[in-house]
């Protein structure tokens, strides 16, 4: 039993358990498609809750407007008076609109107008090159079930054999969809490697390289063979795993430089392979893929 198994570190100590993510939480279920929730599952119209009244009724306006042109400008929230908005057709022509419509009907000012639509530029509400808003995004059924796939795959990529299988669409009309959710910064990728991966986009950053080289269904096999045996030859690992050992090797170097594994020498000079414990019951505080609860039941 190694030391790592036997002590809490202090690192496990306050300030290191993952936050719960919104985007875990939420139903991706589009508007008018979903059945009648159990009492703890959000409404999903609760996400309008971050926008003012003024922001509700302008990007109601919205809607119909944005349609009028595919592309335009991106507007730039430096924009600091109303006079700078003829730079931008559209968004031009949303202020005309809702002057027009809101100013009389509901007594907003110019400036409350202005200061609307920027804000909801501000929470990506609106996308000037896009012809819809978010809220018709997550309307959208099939960009609704990319958003619920990765969260329930977090670190995906686009040549996963996943995409095809569960969505049913090939790799060019996902990277479409990706490129339209990125816009609205509703999900993000990074690139590891020589793949782009993405995330939810309030999914924190910190564990993404832990995601994606757990993907690899050989690297939880290594790490539970050395948390059964912490001074097993390498040769030994791969017989087990009928794996020529100059893999495991090489992945248990890109192991230690990830900190989830360290080696060490015991009493009798040999090597042993420590599993960053701590590390592993932090990950799965918000990735539960792979499972590790197995090898940490008891400690």
């Amino acid at each position: 039993m190694s030391l790592e198994k036997r002590r809490e570190t202090e690192d496990s100590q306050g300030g290191n358990v993952l936050e719960e993510s919104q985007f875990r939480r939420l139903d991706f279920t589009p508007i008018g498609k979903r059945e009648k929730k159990r009492e703890e599952e959000p409404e999903f119209i609760e996400v309008l809750d971050e926008l003012t009244e003024i922001e509700k009724d302008v990007l109601e306006i919205a809607e119909d407007i944005l349609k009028l042109k595919r592309y335009d400008a991106e507007f730039d929230l430096d924009v600091d008076t109303q006079a700078e908005l003829q730079k931008f057709p559209i968004i031009e022509k949303l202020y005309a609109k809702c002057i027009a419509k809101l100013a009389y009907q509901k007594g907003y000012s110019k400036e409350e107008l202005f200061l609307a639509i920027r804000g909801l530029e501000e929470k990506n509400w609106i996308v000037t090159n896009e012809r819809r808003t978010k809220l018709e995004i997550l309307q959208n059924e099939k960009l609704t079930s990319i958003l619920e796939f990765i969260r329930e795959n977090p670190g995906i990529h686009a040549r996963d054999d996943k995409v095809e299988e569960t969505l049913d669409i090939t790799r060019t009309p996902f990277l479409k969809h990706i490129m339209t959710l990125e816009r609205f910064k509703l999900i993000r990728s990074k690139k590891i490697g020589k793949s782009l991966h993405y995330f939810l986009a309030d999914m924190p950053d910190d564990y993404d390289k832990y995601k994606v080289i757990f993907s690899n269904p050989l690297i939880p096999k290594i790490i539970i063979e050395l948390f059964k045996e912490e001074v097993i030859p390498i040769s030994k690992i791969g017989e087990k795993l009928d794996v020529y050992s100059g893999t495991i090797q090489y992945h248990i170097k890109k192991l230690k430089s990830l900190d989830l594994v360290r080696s060490t020498k015991n009493k009798n000079g040999d090597t042993i392979h420590l599993v960053n414990i701590e590390l592993l019951k932090r990950y799965n505080e918000f990735f539960k893929e792979p499972d590790f609860s197995n090898i940490l039941t008891g400690l």
